[in-house]
């Protein structure tokens, strides 16, 4: 089994391209419209919407444009993403005013990461 992509929100394709262009290096790959008729059988929700498909030779991510100024209301689901240089990954991100979250491991040995895109959408960082 492989994953194909994931799938997550976001208020516009600016703060879409800042997070997974500019600190995440994916590369677009092409955008669409999913119709108002397909979103309510997808989705539940009767209203057209863009996506963008952002991918790497390891990683596809769609991502759901809702041109709206609401946010992710989940707390718990994550994608987890394996980086080159995760110290480095961490100061990127909160230099260019991503949330990171730190937590050190119970045992001492080194810690958890997080961090959340504009959205809210929550990624654990390894």
């Amino acid at each position: 089994m492989k994953i194909d992509h994931i799938a997550v929100a976001s208020n516009s394709i600016e703060a879409s391209d800042r997070f997974f262009m500019e600190l995440l290096g994916l590369k677009k790959s092409k955008t669409f419209t999913v119709s108002a008729e397909l979103m309510e059988q997808f989705f539940g929700i009767n209203k057209e919407h863009n996506f963008v498909r952002y991918q790497n030779d390891n990683l596809g991510v769609e991502v759901i444009i809702s041109n709206e100024n609401s946010k992710a209301i989940d707390v718990f689901t994550h994608s987890c993403l394996i980086v080159e240089n995760r110290e480095a990954f961490i100061k990127k991100s909160s230099s260019m005013g991503f949330k990171t979250i730190k937590v050190q491991r119970k045992d001492g040995e080194g810690y958890y990461s997080f961090v959340k895109d504009s959205f809210g959408n929550l990624y654990e960082i390894k």
